[in-house]
This record gives structure tokens, C-alpha cells and sequence, in this order.
């Protein structure tokens, strides 16, 4: 016998389905504008509102860890996995460790590269910094909050730098918001730009190396710093991209992970894993393959988790043979 579905049940699961659609259709027209307010009628009891949040104006990704852990937000995806890291750490961005746990880390294998044209014959970072050599550069947006500015602006820290250094030894720095924008590859086939700063690999990388551009390094106290603030050290392999002459080594920026605060009830926790596992066939995930719900929990390349799960969704994910 099929549940009986009440009114409240059925403006939610309607609100849900035709937002997830909107969004799904218009991802990148419409960003994140799409927010569902679903409150009792002056007839029913009140309850508490389940609160999600996904990157955007009122929940930027530095921020979402602090939203959730202040349970202003319930449920909040971030980007890459090493912020929530971070922030469980309670290093850098994050001033004390904060009351986090995931329900779950969706797929998006991806890396930090520091890509510069052949013709500069630059081979390191230090050597830009030390010549103090001008570039015009592509990368992300500024502001504290975007997990991408942050994160290059913190590596060039470790060499004493900062972006506002680059520009005052005569860089010029081009900002987009995305780096899979069609202005990032019009910028490197038509020499606008002479470096790339940037993650979103996937989307710009294969063009700037067909270009003569050329990845530098990051040297190995720069990358164990940044491990102790929760990132972890990677490759950009060959085998991916057969252009380069051998992996270079970096910083990963790889994985969505699906955050909660400690207080969110067993329950509730459940129930999400059980409604990504009914919908797994029309999520979208940045991933070579559809969604795997064995792959959500840390065991995958592509989906690091650097914060223990909570105990809800560790409870379906093993019921449900997964782990």
C-alpha cells in the first residue's frame, strides 16, 4: 500500500521537484537564485525548518562550514573537501575547530595549477617572486569567501607574496567568476594572458598546454605547509595529460562534500542519504560516470573526506552495503 502523502508533504516534495528541475535546466543562467521556503499554514503545528544551503551570495564557501557549525544552516555543500578539512581543524581561514560532519562527498576530481606560457622560460614560482617578473594573469574572482581566491592567495602567502604583489611589480590580472568560462580560452589562444592561476582543471588545462603554456611546481615545504592546514598533496599526472613532460606535483582541490553540524538528529541524517540514493540517477555530479553511492563516503580519489561521517548516514551507508 502506497503511503498517504498530507498537504504539507505534498507542497514539499512539489516545491523540491520543481526547483531541482529549474536547476538542473539552468545550472549556469540561473546559479543559485532558486530558494524554497516551506512553513506550516495557519493550521498546522509549527515545526522546525530544514535549512539547506548551496555556495552562493548568502553562503560563500569559506563561510558555509561557519553557517553550519552556528546552525544557521543545516546542510550545506562546500568546494574543494580540504575547506570542510580545515575548517574540522579549526587552521587557517577557521579561528577554532568547528562541529562538523558530512553526510556524504559527491565526486570532482581536480587540482590547484600554476600554468605559464613556454615563452617566459619561468620553471618555479620562486623565480617569478624572486625577479619579481610582471605576468598577465588569469584567475578566479577576488574575495575572502571564494574557496578558489583563497586558496591561491594562501600558497603565494607561503612564498611571502600575495595577488596585490604581482600588480605592484606591473601584473595585470584578469578575474573571472568560473574557469571553464569561454573568456579564459579566447584569453590564452589569443596571448591576453601569459599565466593561469587557477583549479576547474578539466575545463581550461588541455587548452592552455596546446597553447605552450607549461605547469610550475610547488616546492615541497610550500605543499607541507599547506598540508597542515587540511589540504592534500597531489599530482597533475601525465598519464592525464600526456602534454607534460613528467606529473607535476600540487595541491588537490577535489571533492563536494555534504556537510552537517553535530546536532542534526540521526533521523534526518538517514533520510538524506536515503533520498540521494532514490534520486542518484538524476543528480548531477562533476564526474566522468553517474553517481556512485560506494564512492561517497571517502574511499574515492575524486571524493576526499577529511571529517568523520555522521553517524546517521554511516548507519545507512553500511545497512545498505555501501561500505
Amino acid at each position: 500500500m502506497a503511503k498517504k502523502i498530507n498537504a504539507r508533504m505534498m507542497r514539499a516534495k512539489m516545491a523540491l521537484e520543481v526547483a531541482a528541475e529549474l536547476y538542473t535546466k539552468n545550472m549556469f543562467t540561473m546559479g543559485n537564485v532558486v530558494r524554497i521556503a516551506i512553513e506550516p499554514s495557519a493550521k498546522e503545528e509549527p515545526f522546525s525548518p530544514l535549512v539547506l544551503g548551496i555556495n552562493g551570495d548568502l553562503l560563500g564557501g569559506m563561510r558555509a562550514p561557519l553557517e553550519v557549525a552556528a546552525r544557521r544552516v543545516d546542510v550545506a555543500f562546500v568546494n574543494p573537501s580540504a575547506v570542510v578539512t580545515m575548517a574540522y581543524r579549526g587552521k587557517g581561514f577557521f579561528k577554532k575547530k568547528l562541529p562538523l560532519r558530512a553526510l556524504a562527498v559527491f565526486p570532482s576530481w581536480d587540482r590547484i595549477a600554476f600554468a605559464v606560457s613556454k615563452e617566459l622560460k619561468i620553471k618555479s614560482l620562486r623565480e617569478i617572486i624572486e625577479n619579481k617578473i610582471p605576468l598577465r594573469i588569469s584567475t578566479r574572482s577576488s574575495g575572502v569567501d571564494n574557496t578558489t581566491h583563497f586558496t591561491v592567495g594562501t600558497i603565494l602567502g607561503c612564498y611571502g607574496v600575495s595577488l596585490a604583489s604581482f600588480k605592484r611589480w606591473g601584473s595585470k590580472i584578469e578575474e573571472i567568476p568560473r574557469p571553464s568560462m569561454p573568456q579564459r580560452g579566447d584569453s590564452i589562444r589569443k596571448r591576453k594572458v601569459n599565466a593561469v592561476f587557477d583549479e576547474g582543471i578539466t575545463s581550461w588545462l588541455n587548452g592552455a598546454l596546446d597553447n605552450d603554456f607549461e605547469l610550475l611546481p610547488l616546492e615541497p615545504a610550500v605543499i607541507k605547509r599547506m598540508e597542515a592546514l587540511g589540504y592534500r598533496r597531489a599530482v597533475i599526472p601525465q598519464a592525464r595529460y600526456p602534454q607534460l613532460a613528467k606529473d607535476i606535483e600540487t595541491i588537490d582541490f577535489s571533492g563536494w562534500p555534504l556537510i552537517t553540524h553535530t546536532g542534526l538528529s540521526n533521523t534526518l541524517a538517514y533520510s538524506i542519504c536515503e533520498a540521494i540514493d532514490a534520486r542518484q540517477s538524476v543528480i548531477p555530479v562533476d564526474d566522468d560516470v553517474p553517481l556512485d553511492m560506494k564512492k561517497l563516503f571517502g574511499s574515492a580519489e575524486a571524493a576526499p573526506l577529511g571529517i568523520p561521517l555522521h553517524s546517521g548516514a554511516r548507519k545507512y551507508f553500511a545497512e545498505h552495503g555501501y561500505l
